[in-house]
Parts: C-alpha cells; sequence; structure tokens
C-alpha cells in the first residue's frame, strides 16, 4: 500500500470567508470561571468579591434571616469554586450562579439541610464583602418596601428582586428559575398586582414618607 501524502495549499488554511462572525471574545467573568476550573484561587478571589454580595442580598431578601443567608452564600460559592468546569457557556456567568443561588435558597425556605463547609477549606475563603448592616441598608428599596415584598410568595418575589434589583431579562430569569418564560411573566404579572395595593396602603398610612 502505498503511503498516504497530505498536502496543504496556503489558501486552505485561510480563515473560512463565509462571511459568519468571529466567536465572541470571553467576558470577564467567564475568563475567571474558566481559570477557577483550572484551580485559580486568585480568580476565585476577584469573583468571590464581585458575586458575593449580590448574592447575600438575593438570598437575604428571599429568606429574611441574616445569618441563614450568609451561610447560603458561602455555600453557593463554594459550588461555583467546585463547579466552575461544569459552566458551559450556554448562558451567562451570572445567570448560571444566581441558578444555584435560587436552588440553594429554596432549600434554606423549605428546611432542608444546607451542605456545611469543611473548615479547613472555609478558612482559605476570603471576606470581601461589606458588613452585614451595609449589605442590607445600601439596597435599593427601603425597609418598608421590604416589609411589602416580604408578604408576596417566594416565586413572585424572586421575579421582583430578579428584574429589579438584578437586572434579569425574562428570559435569564426563566433559566434560572427552570420555567417556561410565559410562566417568568405570569409571575411578574400577579406579583405587581398583589404589590400595588400593598403599597398604596402604606403610602395612605404615611408609612413610605
Amino acid at each position: 500500500m502505498e503511503a498516504l501524502s497530505v498536502s496543504f495549499r496556503a489558501e486552505d488554511l485561510e480563515a473560512p470567508q463565509d462571511g459568519a462572525a468571529p466567536a465572541a471574545a470571553p467576558t470577564r467573568d467567564e475568563q475567571l470561571l474558566a481559570a477557577i476550573a483550572r484551580g485559580d484561587r486568585r480568580s476565585f478571589e476577584q469573583l468571590y468579591a464581585l458575586y458575593a454580595p449580590r448574592v447575600f442580598r438575593f438570598t437575604y431578601r428571599m429568606i429574611r434571616d441574616e445569618s441563614k443567608a450568609e451561610e447560603v452564600t458561602n455555600d453557593v460559592m463554594l459550588e461555583v469554586w467546585k463547579a466552575a468546569a461544569q459552566f458551559g457557556g450556554r448562558s451567562s456567568p451570572s445567570t448560571w450562579i444566581f441558578g444555584i443561588a435560587r436552588h440553594r435558597t429554596l432549600n434554606a425556605v423549605r428546611g432542608r439541610t444546607l451542605h456545611l463547609t469543611d473548615i479547613e477549606e472555609a478558612t482559605d475563603v476570603p471576606d470581601a464583602t461589606p458588613s452585614p448592616e451595609a449589605r442590607v441598608d445600601g439596597g435599593r428599596i427601603g425597609e418598608r418596601l421590604q416589609s411589602a415584598l416580604g408578604r408576596l410568595s417566594i416565586e413572585h418575589r424572586e421575579v421582583i428582586e430578579l428584574t429589579f434589583m438584578e437586572g434579569k431579562t425574562y428570559r435569564e430569569i426563566a433559566e434560572i428559575a427552570r420555567c417556561p418564560e410565559n410562566t417568568v411573566k405570569t409571575r411578574m404579572f400577579h406579583a405587581k398586582k398583589k404589590l400595588t395595593p400593598l403599597l398604596a396602603s402604606m403610602l395612605d398610612d404615611g408609612a413610605l414618607q
């Protein structure tokens, strides 16, 4: 049998000229996750500083328990560290992280046992978040509005939080909540419907003045 002879012309090795747009460059968060997947602790510290405060705010507003919210936040960020290689880029890093946060938060709400971080692993996790008081008081809605939100179901509350606090689209929230986009729209409709009379009542009482 004759040896196979393989040769390429220079034009064969050029980029395809089919008009396809080049792949978008990875975002900063995507780069951090890729580095974390390789075991880069410095990248994890950067991502922790970016997301831990946001995850805490989201979790705290869902369960209204500061200690439990801190526990959930640490649990979420540890899962991000361990599962970074599983991020496939099908959604944005923030949507992926908030999907984990939602799952852990619902577990806390339902009274399930949370995964506890081993002390050896926890000691090296940087505490780059502001104080609990600063995180709660620094929210964009006041205590009275939080009280109104607290009267909503967790499904209705989370769409309000993710939309107005995190700037997520209905499509992104659907990915986080693992439900159809129309379900998110329906939950938002009912959340606003329930929230309007609560806020109106508080205005009549002077609670928001």
